[in-house]
């Protein structure tokens, strides 16, 4: 997977909260898949900042992360992930 590296240094108690929220989502919303969360994550930056605030993430982090996320989704669209596609 692609985004494995989301979750380094993440403990396993971590990442068994995470994908516990994931599948709430799911079921909430409607959610198929991780670029489906993705797509929704971008149309909704502000929402997706609140939710990380909410995590427990600083604002130096939350503003990184939806940069990454934004570089991310420049680079697919435009087709230059060197490697990754």
């Amino acid at each position: 997977m692609t985004h494995d590296y989301l979750l380094d240094g993440e403990s396993e108690e971590r990442i068994l909260y995470l994908a516990r929220i994931g599948a709430i989502f799911e079921r909430l919303y409607g959610i198929k898949d991780l670029h489906d969360a993705e797509s929704r994550a971008r149309a909704n930056a502000g929402v997706t900042a609140k939710m990380l605030a909410e995590l427990g993430y600083s604002s130096e982090q939350i503003e990184t992360i939806l940069r990454e996320r934004l570089l991310f989704y420049k680079k697919l669209t435009s087709g230059s992930l060197g490697g990754f596609d």
